[in-house]
């Protein structure tokens, strides 16, 4: 692959693909109404709003710096070298975490949309599918995998419009309410603590910056990538959650809290079990879409700090006439399918508890990211205000990022989590403790 040759499309189609919207509104949901009540459109479009704040970080540092490796780019210009390289670092474990993770939901997915059919296949065989046709699939190349994720997307995201229009002009199940989106419905407390599930459903949006350097137009690809997938994102779940309360009723709201699959439930409901299995194969292509864009982030980002002279060269070596990360997407799709034999397989974990424990590992390291890269950009432009400084891009909104992330990360670590959560802040640690300790060499000549 040559340098400047991806798509505007393209490089939008990673964000797009880590945020998985229409597996987020299949998962997610249930999480943040057990917390908010009916407010929870509430907390998503909050959620939305603070990760625009960190979105315009990683947009003006995305301008102003060149090179790839997201995160590890701009604040090695913004921060320094060992903070760049952390932040990166730091990536590498979400990424990796992120495609564990979701492979594991695909598998789950998968299994409720063939057993529509009588097919009872063991889930573990069709997760550990799911990673080697993924594994092997992503060596097409970044342009296919981008447009393979967006499509597999566009499909699952059309099949949940549809059924919430049908909601909708059904109207619900009470009819429709202005009580999912009043505030005095529930404490502050708890729509914060349902920003949390928010948070997660906007996990990765940042992904396109992987890549960005790579498109057409750098700087518009990073501008429209984020910034758009957040503004979508944002919208899409406030308007989807919004319709699977009324869709459930207002007064029903501890049955879509309790609720497996709500939106399962609801296609059953209102349009029948054909809609129903279109939406569990709808669902099991997003959380794939979101595998194949956290495993493609995290090979760039491998190969990125290997050519910076981190990380072994092999990891570097691009191959083809597309110039693909073979050796990077092949350490990550091998480190899963151990993780998975290991963890999964004889640890017995199921897929449920899989893609939250190794999701919510992940979490932690991103959010520390967020941080950073609010910090790297208010650092920057007021240390060169010649720069086209601005006191709400440059100063207000990366303060206001923080102060969002903070509850979110502050959670992880108090209350103590039950086990195996609260082991996550210290495998965090060490993450760091082993990369502040990695020595640089010289770059290659790439």
């Amino acid at each position: 692959m040559k340098k400047n040759k991806l798509s505007l499309l393209e490089v939008l189609g990673l964000s797009v693909a880590m945020l998985a919207p229409t597996g987020a509104m299949a998962f997610n949901t249930a999480g943040a109404v057990t917390n908010a009540g009916i407010t929870a459109p509430l907390a998503f479009i909050l959620g939305g709003i603070a990760m625009l704040f960190t979105g315009i970080s990683f947009v003006q540092l995305g301008r102003k710096t060149h090179g790839d490796g997201s995160a590890y780019a701009y604040n090695r210009v913004a921060l320094g070298e060992k903070a760049g390289f952390l932040s990166g670092w730091l990536l590498v474990l979400t990424y990796v975490t992120f495609a564990m993770s979701s492979s594991a939901i695909v598998g789950n997915f998968l299994n409720v949309f063939l057993s529509h059919f009588g097919i009872h296949l063991p889930i573990p065989l069709y997760i550990v599918l799911v990673l080697l046709v993924g594994g092997a699939l992503s060596h097409r190349g970044i342009e296919f995998s981008t447009r393979f994720a967006l499509t597999l997307e566009f499909f699952a995201v059309g099949a949940l419009v549809i059924l919430a229009a049908v909601i909708l002009v059904h109207g619900g199940n009470n009819g429709l309410s202005t009580a999912p989106v009043n505030p005095s419905n529930a404490s502050f407390s708890q729509i914060g603590t349902g920003m949390i599930f928010a948070l997660m459903s906007f996990a990765g949006f940042e992904g396109a910056a992987t890549i960005a350097p790579r498109g057409k137009n750098p700087k518009k690809a990073i501008t429209i990538s984020i910034l758009g997938s957040v503004i979508f994102a944002a919208v899409f779940y406030f308007i989807i959650t919004y319709i699977e309360i009324v869709g459930f009723g207002v007064g029903n709201i501890a049955k879509m809290a309790n609720s497996a699959a709500p939106v399962n439930y609801l296609a059953t409901q209102y349009m029948g079990n054909g809609m129903a299995t279109f939406l569990d194969f709808a669902a099991a292509m997003s959380y794939f879409a979101c595998y194949f864009g956290a495993l493609n982030a995290g090979a760039f980002m491998l190969e990125a700090l290997s050519a910076q002279g981190y990380l072994h060269p092999w990891l570097a070596k691009l191959s083809g006439e597309k110039q693909t990360p073979s050796h990077a997407l092949d350490l990550i799709t091998v480190l899963s399918l151990i993780f998975y034999l290991i963890f999964g397989i004889f640890g017995g974990i199921g897929a449920g508890d899989y893609y939250n424990w190794f999701g919510t590992l992940g979490m932690i390291p991103l959010l520390l990211v967020y941080v950073l890269v609010n910090a790297g950009s208010m650092r920057f432009f007021l240390k060169h205000r010649d720069e086209g400084f601005g006191w709400f891009k440059h100063v207000v909104a990366p303060i206001l990022g923080i102060i969002v992330l903070i509850y979110p990360i502050w959670s992880n670590i108090y209350p103590i989590p039950a086990w195996p959560l609260n082991m996550f802040p210290y495998i965090t640690l060490i993450w760091l403790i082993i990369g502040f300790f990695l020595p640089k060499k010289d770059p290659l000549d790439l």
